[in-house]
């Protein structure tokens, strides 16, 4: 039963993984919907999101985790499923018996301190170091700045070959602080799966602790019974090292529920058994110790879940805010720079669904605790009229989803005209862009002295700040029209 189930696990989360990884091409744009689903089932966003449409998805895997403990990790996480093919790949190039995985005590010190590090400015609505380690966003990252890039490399390459049956896409939305994390946060995990397995899931990611310390309370839970002869094959394939044959124990918080161990014994002497039946060879005094261990841990990782989630439902704001950028906007449905702060895990879902590429990382524009949040550029292109993917595809409530109609009526900036750049006032040139591009009637065209021509008139009220006019003016370097954040 134990080898059906894994082999099931591994299609299902290969499947995932694909899906998700897709989902951060640009090509996949004209899907948002996608995989919608699977990026609100990613714990941290449905985490952050509890309030803004993904409590359900919060209470599954909290469910599934009270259940069989860390499913998550196994199936459902893509940086989880990535470090088992890297982990794969590398035993290729491993004599036999180092391929064989040991078991080793937990780094519990390390593990907490982190996640206390990590949960405590969550709780004052700073999500910059979740941001940081949380696995999907991080896996949208590195989707997006590295294999994206790679994609669109190759495509360029093709279409330069063949112009008539491909064409050619620029890369607008680079930053140089997303690359370097998605880099650095890619080589981290290559390494400490290629040597150790689930070393990262086990001693730095918080969502992993979190799991861990909630799979204490699972009803079912991997145990070791009699059948057992201390053939170390389940040892050998725990990519977790979290099974002490010696002493017939299995750390089950950090035991990630690939069910590797179950497939590889052939005594049948490892499986899920309930949690509250007898437990065989081991004292009532181990029992006790064990029991207050995982307590103690799994007291600390709920109180820190609580007050998560207690801090979210009070809409407590960040604690510490640094000075934006006055023309700083955010992409629709942001509401605010600060609702986008406190929900913001920086995955880039939105960048990648952006049909215009006018969505990039932000780097210093709404403060340091801002840094790789999405903000828009009319350099290269505008805000669409009648397009609303990137909030569509938000998973953290970051962005709330909009219909096309509330879209149109969403203003996310400000226009400021200036006339003394205008070519119309400035070369006394007849014009008119602006007001051509303008998809609400914000601009029009009025009599300018007695020339003969035209200049802009803006009613401010109207705009929406989509940055047509600003895209469109021909004045360079500074544009005679610029659209201001709200």
């Amino acid at each position: 039963m134990y080898k059906t189930l894994k082999w099931i696990r591994v299609a299902l989360s290969l499947l995932i993984l694909i899906i998700l990884t897709l989902n951060f091409f640009y090509f996949s744009n004209t899907s948002p919907n996608f995989s919608a689903v699977l990026l609100k089932f990613q714990f941290v966003p449905s985490m952050l999101g509890i309030l803004t449409g993904s409590a359900l998805f919060f209470i599954i895997l909290i469910i599934l985790t009270f259940l069989f403990g860390r499913v998550y990790c196994s199936t459902l996480c893509p940086v989880g499923t990535f470090q088992d093919i890297v982990s794969r790949f590398a035993s290729l190039f491993k004599s036999k018996k180092n391929r064989r995985y040991k078991y080793s005590k937990g780094y519990d010190w390390l593990r907490y301190s982190v996640l206390v590090l990590v949960m405590l400015p969550l709780i004052g609505g700073i999500t910059l170091p979740i941001a940081i380690l949380d696995p999907y966003s991080n896996w949208g990252r590195i989707s997006s700045q590295l294999f994206d890039r790679g994609v669109q490399t190759i495509n360029n390459i093709i279409a330069s070959i063949f112009p008539n049956t491909f064409y050619i896409n620029n890369y607008s939305h680079f930053a140089l602080a997303a690359l370097l994390a998605a880099i650095v946060f890619l080589l981290v995990i290559i390494c400490f799966s290629a040597i150790r397995g689930r070393l990262y899931c086990n001693t730095i990611c918080p969502v992993g602790s979190i799991l861990g310390g909630l799979s204490k309370f699972a009803l079912f839970k991997p145990e070791i019974n009699g059948n057992c002869n201390q053939c170390m094959l389940c040892v050998s394939k725990c990519k977790s090292q979290c099974i002490d044959v010696k002493n017939h124990k299995i750390d089950v918080s950090r035991c990630v529920a690939c069910l590797d161990c179950m497939q590889g014994c052939n005594r049948n002497a490892i499986g899920y058994r309930f949690a509250f039946k007898k437990v065989e060879n081991k004292s009532s005094e181990e029992v006790e110790n064990i029991d207050k261990q995982g307590r103690r841990r799994a007291i600390l990782t709920l109180g820190l879940l609580s007050g998560v989630v207690a801090a979210r439902a009070a809409k407590i704001g960040p604690l510490v805010r640094t000075k934006a950028e006055k023309n700083a906007i955010a992409p629709p449905g942001a509401v605010s720079f600060e609702n986008l702060k406190n929900h913001c895990t920086t995955c880039h879902a939105c960048i990648s669904a952006c049909p215009s590429q006018i969505i990039k990382p932000a780097l210093l524009e709404y403060g340091l605790e801002g840094i790789m949040m999405p903000t828009l550029s009319y350099k290269d292109h505008f805000c669409t009229y009648e397009c609303n993917k990137c909030s569509q595809v938000c998973p953290n409530g970051a962005l709330l989803p909009l219909s096309i109609e509330e879209k149109k009526l969403c203003q996310i900036g400000k226009a400021k005209y200036s006339l003394n750049e205008c070519i119309v006032y400035r070369d006394r040139t007849d014009c008119g862009a602006c007001d051509e591009h303008c998809p609400t009637n914000a601009i029009t065209m009025v009599p300018f002295e007695d020339t003969g021509l035209y200049i802009p008139k803006l009613d401010r009220n109207v705009c929406i700040g989509c940055g047509a006019c600003e895209y469109i003016c021909p004045v360079l370097p500074v544009k005679a029209i610029i659209v201001i954040g709200n």
